[in-house]
């Protein structure tokens, strides 16, 4: 688990944006590329709005306030709610997920199928390694899903109709 919880890091989610957008400039793919910058603006979003809920809401980590958590890694934070890593993840899911198709045995199907599943292991991570409460988890999923679809609309209106990214 304190390896699957970096899957959420705001380091791991511009890494995998950045890829993505130097594959697509390599294999000059525009919506691929605007996929990248629009996942980039999710998480510009994510790490606004998580910002002033920490500060606003101070709310302690469980390992603070609860006797018998052990925490698993290093946690330098000291607010909890909302789960930015949670947060991160589900927005760069809703993203790439809703945004990006796969072919498997001749069907397409949104990553978004794949990418959920991933992410809510990621706030099940949280959790387990003593850094979360569930509600803090919860709301980061949804915050990280609204901003994943506030992004897309805003980069689709303003990047020049962006298509899904297989196209």
């Amino acid at each position: 688990m304190p390896i699957i919880t970096n899957l959420g890091s705001e380091y791991f989610g511009v890494a995998i944006c950045l890829i993505i957008w130097v594959i697509a400039v390599i294999s000059n793919n525009k919506p691929l590329r605007k996929l990248a910058v629009i996942g980039i603006l999710a998480l510009f979003f994510v790490t606004f709005v998580v910002s002033i809920l920490k500060i606003s809401v101070a709310e302690p980590r469980p390992y603070e306030t609860l006797n018998n958590v052990h925490l698993l890694v290093n946690e330098i934070d000291p607010f909890s709610f909302p789960s930015g890593h949670t947060t991160n993840v589900f927005a760069l899911a809703t993203v790439f997920g809703l945004n990006w198709k796969i072919s498997i045995f001749k069907k397409s199907l949104k990553l978004i199928w794949v990418l959920i599943p991933v992410a809510a292991i990621v706030g099940f991570s949280r959790i387990y390694i003593g850094v979360h409460y569930p509600l803090d988890v919860l709301f980061g999923a949804l915050i990280g899903i609204i901003l994943g679809l506030i992004a897309t609309k805003i980069g689709k209106t303003y990047l020049n109709g962006t298509k899904n990214a297989d196209e």
